[in-house]
């Protein structure tokens, strides 16, 4: 009887730490809520917002750069390949895929050494291009061509 009870506590406890701290991967539907900002407003707060598909991936220290050929351009892109960075965490996890294409809303660096870096991050608008048609509307004619 005292191993059964045993038994079902363990298994309580790791159900309980599953429902607790769920995984996270970035995606259409987040675990937990996301407050996802409206068009205007992640226009507005990136550095970049581009569609591109991914060239790419690498890694190095736990952080993910995908290399992406920019597409059409609406802010930021200043060339037609830029790297945008993704740092993994278990509760977010780089979702892109390589031969895909992406509207991407990228955020810049917190930090001054890295001011000219483009980031990736948890709840931004960013999503596959197959379900970006109302952003796009939204957003309107890519506004910048991109010469590099």
């Amino acid at each position: 009887m005292r191993m059964k009870f045993l038994r079902l506590a363990v298994v309580c406890c790791l159900i309980s730490m599953f429902v607790t701290f769920p995984f996270e991967t970035k995606g259409y539907e987040c675990l937990e809520k996301c407050k996802v900002q409206n068009v205007k407003n992640a226009y507005t707060n990136s550095k970049a917002v581009f569609v591109g598909e991914v060239l790419r991936v690498t890694e190095e220290n736990g952080v993910k750069t995908f290399t992406f050929r920019v597409k059409k351009n609406w802010k930021g892109a200043k060339s037609k390949e830029i790297e945008v960075k993704a740092q993994e965490t278990m509760r977010y996890q780089a979702w892109f895929k390589v031969g895909e294409k992406y509207l991407v809303y990228a955020s810049g660096s917190d930090t001054d050494e890295e001011s000219e870096k483009l980031w990736e991050r948890r709840c931004s608008r960013t999503k596959r291009l197959a379900d970006a048609s109302e952003d796009i509307k939204e957003l309107g004619e890519a506004k910048r061509s991109v010469k590099k």
